[in-house]
């Protein structure tokens, strides 16, 4: 898993220094609290939405993966770094749970009777067809540069609502592809990257939340969303 994986060191995430700069008696107390402070509410918040009884299981599998990459990456200081960590997290949450679902549904039925000429509508669910998505990167990426150029109000009324079809957070889909990390995302969205990151966890929100956020009506976060919408269908469309 490298999408979230920048070409060297120099651009780990802050947040990994504290175990990567550790000495070997405390390399694990670091880890522990890495996994606790910033791993663990991740994939929670994401799990507790997305998956089934067998949460807890899943939970220890996507753990034990994350042990073993930033064991990892201690000892080989050359290798390709982790430049988003939380993003990072959501990325092997994703993927176990896309795993998980493969188990359970061999074979899943398709079409949504989405309106085509949305661009957002048209966005594949990041969980279940992360190839698919994969698949998209190029036009998802002219989809992230039109979204880049909208007004902070607007972008925050489309992202912080935007939901696949299951319901679900589909901005990851964003860190998913490697488009945008969780710091991009809150730019765009004029939020400082801590604020954001603690909303993470509980997207997509209510417009009521939305609202109180930006300090607007409810009507009015619906008016920007779908003003930001009708301006990215123009843009695609151009494209």
């Amino acid at each position: 898993m490298r999408l979230l994986e920048s070409t060297g060191t120099e651009r780990l995430d802050p947040l990994l220094l504290p175990f990567l700069r550790a000495g070997e008696q405390d390399s694990e107390d670091a880890l522990g609290r890495l996994l606790t402070s910033h791993a663990r509410p991740v994939i929670r918040g994401i799990l507790r939405r997305r998956s089934g009884g067998d949460a807890g299981d899943l939970e220890g599998e996507i753990v034990l993966h994350l042990i073993e990459r930033l064991r990892r990456l201690r000892l080989e200081p050359g290798a390709a770094g982790i430049r988003d960590f939380r993003g990072y997290v959501a990325v092997a949450t994703y993927n176990a749970l896309t795993e998980q679902v493969r188990r359970r549904e061999p074979v899943r039925a398709g079409g949504r009777g989405e309106d085509e000429n949305d661009a957002l509508l048209g966005l594949p669910d990041p969980a279940p067809n992360a190839a698919a998505a994969l698949m998209e990167r190029n036009r998802l990426s002219l989809l992230w540069q039109e979204i880049r150029r909208l007004p902070p109000r607007q972008v925050a009324a489309l992202l912080l609502n935007l939901r696949d079809d299951r319901g679900g957070n589909a901005v990851v889909l964003l860190p998913l592809t490697g488009i945008a990390t969780l710091r991009d995302i809150a730019r765009a969205l004029g939020l400082a990257a801590e604020a954001f990151a603690e909303m993470w966890n509980h997207l997509p929100l209510e417009d009521a939340a939305i609202a109180e956020l930006l300090g607007v009506t409810r009507q009015q976060v619906i008016n920007l969303r779908k003003s930001a919408r009708e301006r990215l269908t123009r843009r695609m469309r151009a494209h």
